[in-house]
């Protein structure tokens, strides 16, 4: 009896074991299947998602990235990506939540590390936080040179210079030939006073890498920054000389000459830029700005016209017509100031006229993040002259239409 209990208890737990056995191998299989089939699902939503991502159909791009993490809450990819999406569209605080998830998803890519940082470092201008995640990520990869450079730049903002020409060094050691990374430690030799050594700096990448024109580029736009004018005149010939094609160099160095008011030899090289590019509103541009230099405003209203006509909605144009009408307002504000009298009204609400019409034209202009700033003062400017004969106009020209 005992025997035959012992049988039948060996055939049952081995019954038991198999079946445990087969189970255990067919949910593991079960769940590997549905595992591969989540991740090509979400697959298939991000791949979607990254195509109106390149459409800049951003809505449409996070309604499918949130799909695939829906899908596969594991997929790193899909949390990064759509962190970027929302990053463009502004909305920060879901882009910085986005990464924070990413991070507890897979905290060994540095990819949400850096994207955290760079919210932190460019939109919240908390350079701490910055640092913090710069550093976690070069904790997962000393190497990334991303990582060091956004470092380094942190530290640049800090006035830590010291401190963030290490990290920029420590970066060429991983890639020697990043021209963006030495372009960084000449800025940081300006930012830190030390022109001197920003123009050595480049002047020695030059001799390093002759054939690289992009630092002889650099070099020349330093220099210009630096009011060294000749010394980029030389540079910007000597990329002319090498690219005479190039209608870029000819507008620098046309500039250069601008700023120095040789404006003979300014407009020769924009209209060599122009023959060169007889498509692009640009040269045309230039020139009109120089005739408002000269004071020659109907010229200059001309060539925008005509700048115009191949880019229409270009707010260079609106920035120069202001710079037209407060030259216009401000001339006649001086002729008014030297003799307020009542026959002279008609030059005070000339003035008026023209500068609200400069401010009509410098608020198009603001939009753009080029053109802001100095729209803004020019705005603040022209108000104030126009309170100032507002008040004139009270005392000097009542009765006066």
């Amino acid at each position: 009896m005992n025997k035959l209990f012992r049988i039948k208890y060996s055939i049952i737990t081995l019954i038991v074991i198999i079946g445990f056995s087969c189970a255990s191998s067919q949910t593991v299989e079960s769940k590997g299947n549905l595992d591969t089939e989540n991740r090509q699902k979400a697959e298939q939503y991000h791949s979607i998602g990254f195509e109106y991502y390149k459409q800049c159909k951003y809505d449409e791009a996070i309604k499918n990235f949130n799909e695939a993490i829906k899908v596969d809450p594991k997929y790193y990819a899909a949390y990064i990506i759509l962190a970027k999406t929302y990053w463009v569209k502004r909305d920060i605080v879901a882009a910085e939540s986005t990464y924070s998830q990413a991070k507890k998803v897979d905290p060994y890519d540095t990819r949400a590390y850096e994207g955290l940082a760079t919210i932190y470092f460019i939109d919240y201008k908390n350079y701490d936080k910055a640092i913090t995640e710069f550093q976690s990520g070069l904790h997962v990869d000393s190497t990334k040179v991303d990582l060091l450079n956004g470092l380094a730049a942190c530290y640049t903002k800090k006035k830590g210079y010291d401190t963030a020409l290490e990290y920029y060094n420590k970066s060429l050691e991983y890639e020697p030939e990043n021209i963006e990374t030495m372009f960084a430690i000449a800025k940081v030799y300006i930012e830190k006073d030390e022109p001197g050594e920003a123009v050595s700096y480049l002047k020695n990448l030059v001799i390093k890498k002759p054939k690289n024109l992009d630092v002889r580029k650099k070099l020349a736009e330093t220099l210009v920054d630096l009011k060294r004018y000749n010394e980029a005149i030389e540079q910007y010939k000597h990329l002319i000389d090498k690219k005479p094609d190039n209608y870029y160099y000819h507008i620098q160095l046309g500039q250069v000459y601008q700023r120095q008011k040789k404006y003979t030899n300014a407009q020769k090289e924009f209209e060599a830029a122009r023959a060169l590019a007889p498509d692009n509103p640009g040269p045309i541009f230039h020139l009109a700005d120089l005739k408002i230099s000269q004071g020659k405003y109907s010229t200059a209203e001309g060539l925008i016209k005509e700048a115009k006509k191949l880019a229409p909605d270009n707010v260079y144009a609106e920035f120069l017509l202001g710079d037209i009408h407060e030259r216009r307002g401000y001339g006649l504000k001086v002729a008014w100031d030297k003799n307020k009298s009542k026959k002279n009204c008609s030059k005070l609400t000339s003035a008026i006229s023209h500068f609200r019409t400069a401010i009509s034209y410098y608020n198009k202009a603001k939009v753009d993040n080029t053109f802001n700033i100095y729209a803004k003062n020019e705005i603040t400017r022209c108000n104030n002259w126009i309170k100032s004969l507002e008040e004139d106009k009270w005392f000097y020209c009542k009765g006066n239409k």
